[in-house]
């Protein structure tokens, strides 16, 4: 400071660009004034990063600078915090106080990275807070416009899903953090512990907005839409936003004072080259270039005059900071508020046209539309009325075929009940084939109902008695292993409820498929059936039947275990054996419907095993069905039952009341009691009728089925006990004179039952061809008439016979089983005819009765004796 090189300076403002090193000011302060006066000292610049103010002690006379005593620096500048500073401003400021006449030495130190830009002034502390409030006054007036214009530019950008416009939000946002940091206001308000970071932070927002700068104008211009030029200035473009961000991290991270000039060339450079674009965009006729270049010139020029005044080369008092900055905020704001009202019309009007478009587009769209749905309405009223004729047509064939179908199986039925009668292993094969009859004709009655229109898909559960449905599906899988020599078995778990809701057709079809496949893939084996109960832990009532069927059969490869549900699918089984390959498919839809499961298992040579997994609702016996209570429909006595005492312990109503009504009829006298107790008590009567047999359910009220075989055991020595249960399996753990003398299960199989007491009884059962007799009872009155007309030749009082050229027709109906057709063939012999009504009666008769036999051997008969009459 005592050093005799300072050199005298005839500039308001000093600008000396990026320098190393100190710049060092010297000058006088005195006070003529005869009050003491404050004054602050300003530094015109806000990005001075460190500034020292040296003042002398007060100086009253002799030469100035001459043995000057120094006072303790005041520090200013981005370098140092807010805190240490005497005055709170974006600039460096020092307050300077002088008493009348006082006289004082200053010496200003000035260093730093970022440009040296030093203007000193004096400014009365009123007047500078006062012009600081008018620019701060007018920043805020811009600042609330640009941020109005930014979230208009987010809208139109997000609800138009327009990327110039949310880009142009970003531009404008970065350009106005340039201008705050420019400023001083980001040290003021933001960062005022100060830092290396406020040296940085100018240089990188501006190439920043720069970067933003130059990505906007590329993509509102649609620069790639200038003929040859489009990879050109796309290359251009890349190479300027590359260096950009290089420049950018570089300025952020790197050597400041080395890489800001560099920064500076390249913005400028970018600028240069955007200009030019524009111009060329101008020239060929790109709208948005020519309002780009016009909006952003005044802004354009203020940066440039700037970024020469920052380098040194020209003079600073052309554009101070405030003003500059005021220039490129008024010039930021003339681009954006351009930019976004015409983006804004240029958007609208595309959307119009878009409207346009799609408006004339929907118009011969729905033109089009009209005319296919025209057609397409003509073409399906074509097809409803063949589709209507069609089922029309289904419907007189089903019609017609369903006698077709059912009369057969009606015939079986009828020559099973036959077999039943005879009693023995003819009766038990007869059940059999009364329950696998009566089987398919629920399938073929289905089947008709879902040609009509029915729904089959559809879960129908009921209560029933499953032990009983199970051995009925045990007796006909065992008939299916009999046919390639297969051992069967049949194993209930004793958990297993008596009376279960259940849909028993279907499930009745499940495991038949089951068992079938089993019998078609095993040879000399054996198949096997499982069923186990696993009561419901979450809810009560309910509970998960497993039903398993297992065979040591061929197996089934690992690779076919997901194909062989498929429709149609064998897995390449052998092919000779019958059959779609529909039966997995089927079960697996079925038990899905059901809300169950199907587990698969199975290997080449070792067999197969299939679980399912159904769950079921508990049921009461009392909610069955009297209809369901019984197997069979049509009761044919066998046994006649007169002068003989049955005691029947049953607590079901409908089941006690079935049973008295069909042991009545076959002649027994019948006593009825509702629960143990009361049928203990009656046994132990000695002064009453003994009966002749005790028939008792097991799972009684007050006393089971035990304690009744106990008592009568007890008092009633050598009358029989018949066991009628719901399970499989009575009680095993009694000794043999405590073991029921017979079994049955429910539901009641009439036939079986009076099978049963004959044996228990002793009475006797009919024989077969005896039973075969009013078969041809109608037969037998046919060839009476026959024979007496060609004795006496007078059929005065007896039904004259059809001509012979009609029977031989109804024999040629009878041969092809068309049943229906023979109720036609009887309704035209009675028109053509009438004398021959007898005889129609009883071939109708016969046919609704299902006996074709029958009517074969009635018309045999009847054409014999015609032709025997001629």
């Amino acid at each position: 400071m005592q050093s005799p090189e300072w050199e005298n300076i005839n500039v308001s403002v000093l600008q000396e660009g990026y320098r190393e090193g100190a710049f060092w000011l010297r000058g006088q302060l005195r006070n003529d004034s005869p009050v003491p006066v404050t004054r602050w000292l300003a530094m015109g610049s806000a990005r001075l990063q460190d500034v020292q103010l040296h003042l002398s002690e007060p100086l009253t006379a002799g030469v100035p600078g001459a043995g000057l005593r120094w006072q303790p620096p005041q520090v200013a500048g981005t370098k140092y915090a807010s805190a240490q500073r005497e005055v709170q401003g974006r600039t460096a400021l020092f307050a300077l106080t002088l008493a009348p006449g006082e006289q004082r030495t200053m010496v200003l130190r000035v260093a730093g990275s970022s440009v040296i830009e030093l203007g000193v002034a004096l400014w009365d502390p009123a007047v500078f807070r006062e012009e600081e409030g008018r620019e701060l006054a007018i920043q805020a007036f811009v600042i609330g416009i640009a941020l109005v214009l930014v979230t208009y530019a987010l809208i139109q950008g997000v609800e138009w899903r327009d990327r110039g416009s949310v880009l142009m939000a970003v531009w404008i946002c970065s350009a106005l953090l340039f201008i705050l940091s420019f400023q001083g206001y980001l040290y003021l308000y933001l960062l005022p512990r100060g830092g290396m970071w406020l040296v940085r932070v100018p240089i990188t927002l501006g190439c920043l907005t720069t970067l933003l700068h130059l990505r906007m104008s590329y993509l509102l211009v649609s620069l790639d839409q200038l003929p040859r030029w489009e990879r050109r200035w796309k290359r251009i473009y890349d190479v300027m936003s590359a260096a950009l961000i290089v420049v950018t991290i570089w300025i952020a991270a790197g050597d400041f004072r080395a890489t800001a000039p560099v920064a500076n060339a390249i913005a400028a450079t970018c600028y240069l080259m955007w200009a030019a674009s524009m111009l060329h965009g101008w020239r060929h006729g790109l709208d948005n270039a020519r309002l780009l270049a016009i909006s952003f010139g005044l802004a354009w020029s203020a940066m440039w005059l700037k970024m020469l005044e920052l380098n040194g080369l020209i003079v600073h008092g052309i554009l101070p900071d405030w003003q500059f900055s005021t220039l490129f905020q008024l010039g930021l704001l003339g681009v954006a508020s351009t930019m976004v009202v015409g983006r804004a019309l240029q958007l609208h009007h595309k959307f119009e046209q878009m409207q346009w478009s799609v408006l004339s587009l929907r118009m011969r769209e729905q033109f089009k539309l009209e005319q296919a749905v025209n057609h397409r309405t003509s073409e399906l009223r074509a097809a409803l009325e063949v589709a209507d004729h069609a089922r029309h047509s289904k419907n007189g064939f089903f019609t017609s075929i369903s006698h077709d179908l059912r009369t057969p199986l009606t015939s079986i039925l009828g020559f099973a009940d036959m077999l039943q009668a005879a009693g023995g292993e003819q009766g038990r094969y007869g059940r059999i084939i009364v329950r696998s009859a009566r089987h398919m004709l629920s399938m073929i009655n289905d089947l008709i109902d879902y040609a009509h229109g029915d729904r089959m898909d559809l879960s129908q559960p009921r209560p029933l008695y499953v032990h009983g449905l199970l051995q009925t599906i045990g007796q006909e899988g065992a008939a299916l292993a009999r046919r390639q020599h297969n051992a069967f078995s049949l194993d209930v778990s004793p958990a297993l409820p008596p009376v279960l809701r259940i849909d028993a057709p279907r499930l009745r079809r499940l495991l038949g498929n089951l068992l079938d496949n089993a019998a078609k893939y095993t040879r000399e084996g054996s198949i096997r059936l499982e069923v186990g109960w696993q009561a419901a832990a979450v809810r009560s009532g309910t509970g998960v039947m497993e039903m398993r069927v297992s065979d040591t059969g061929s197996g089934i490869p690992l690779h076919y275990h997901a194909s062989v549900f498929e429709p149609f699918e064998r897995a390449g089984a052998d092919r000779s054996q019958p059959g779609l390959g529909m039966g997995l498919a089927l079960v697996r839809q079925w038990i899905q419907q059901m809300d169950g499961q199907i587990a698969l298992q199975s290997q080449p040579g070792q067999g197969t095993v299939l679980t399912l997994q159904l769950p079921v609702a508990l049921a009461d016996e009392q909610d069955i069905a009297r209809d369901d209570c019984r197997e069979d429909s049509n009761t044919h006595p066998l046994i006649d039952g007169t002068g003989r005492r049955l005691l029947v312990v049953e607590d079901s109503p409908d089941i006690a009341d079935l049973l008295v009504e069909q042991l009545e009829m076959l002649a027994f006298e019948v006593e009825l009691y509702a629960d143990g107790e009361s049928a203990v008590a009656r046994i132990m009567q000695t002064d009453k009728p003994a009966p002749a047999l005790v028939l008792t359910d097991y799972l009684l009220p007050a006393a089971k089925g035990g304690e009744v075989l106990r008592a009568t055991r007890q008092h009633l020595p050598g009358v029989p006990v018949l066991l009628l249960s719901a399970t499989l399996r009575p009680p095993t753990d009694r000794p043999d004179d405590l073991a029921f003398d017979a079994c049955l299960l429910k539901p009641v199989n009439f036939m079986e039952l009076q099978e049963t007491l004959a044996r228990l009884l002793g009475l006797p059962l009919p024989q077969l061809g005896s039973a075969l007799a009013g078969t041809v009872a109608a037969v037998g009155t046919v060839a009476a008439v026959a024979a007496t007309s060609e004795t006496t030749g007078d059929t005065a009082g007896q039904d004259p016979l059809p001509p012979q050229e009609s029977l031989q027709q109804a024999r040629v109906l009878i041969d092809s089983g068309a049943v229906s057709d023979l109720l036609d063939w009887g309704d035209a012999l009675l028109q053509q005819h009438p004398q021959c009504a007898g005889f129609q009666s009883r071939v109708g008769q016969l046919l609704r009765e299902g006996d074709l036999f029958a009517v074969e051997a009635l018309v045999n008969t009847a054409l014999e004796a015609v032709r025997a009459g001629e």
